[in-house]
């Protein structure tokens, strides 16, 4: 029988990562960070408020994503579906779109931490995916969208979530698709995190 109370947790992840205004958040971060920081000049020495989604929020949010088959649209699709290549590069656009946003530095300096929840998120969302069988360009997409998700860069919850799932396992091609697209603008391709995702496991 399923965990109703994890279903509800679950839920309850999801419609708050959904729901947050994530362009206003970024553009809260400076200001919030030098508020809590002159507080604590101040002799504030309570918690400080976090400003990305946690690892934990993330992983969280991606469980029971990865092993249900999905259509193009992110719903439960039948083993019989055709694949709606519209609907594929839309994907593909979207994930990608969320993927040129990202700060590829900042993401770095969180994922080099060996031992931190970032490592043992990037270390459970790896392990979804078959690296022998994922083409290079694909792998290299995965391994940069793990590592954003897993440093709270790309919010996995709403519609996007489904897509970033489905691009971390290559499904259907659409780390390729993703790679395509982020080649259009001619901006560099996000970097390849495999070496610190395959060191955090052998560390593990």
């Amino acid at each position: 029988m399923a965990d109703s109370t994890g279903d509800n947790s679950l839920k309850r992840v999801a419609r708050a990562i959904s729901t947050t205004n994530w362009t206003a958040k970024a553009k809260q971060a400076a200001a919030s960070l030098k508020a809590q920081h002159a507080a604590g000049r101040d002799g504030d020495d309570s918690p400080a408020e976090p400003i990305w989604p946690t690892p934990k929020d993330q992983l969280d949010a991606l469980k029971g994503l990865f092993h249900k088959p999905q259509s193009a649209t992110g719903a439960p699709a039948p083993s019989s579906e055709v694949v709606d290549e519209a609907a594929l590069d839309h994907d593909a656009a979207e994930v990608a779109e969320a993927m040129r946003r990202v700060d590829w530095a900042q993401v770095r300096v969180v994922t080099s931490e060996r031992t931190t929840d970032v490592a043992r998120t990037m270390r459970s969302l790896a392990d979804n995916v078959d690296w022998n069988k994922v083409q290079p360009v694909a792998a290299q997409v995965s391994s940069a969208l793990i590592a954003a998700v897993a440093a709270g860069r790309i919010p996995v919850g709403g519609s996007l979530g489904p897509m970033v799932a489905r691009a971390i396992t290559d499904q259907n091609n659409l780390g390729r698709r993703i790679a395509t697209d982020l080649a259009k603008g001619n901006a560099a391709p996000p970097p390849d995190f495999r070496d610190t995702i395959e060191t955090t496991a052998q560390e593990s």
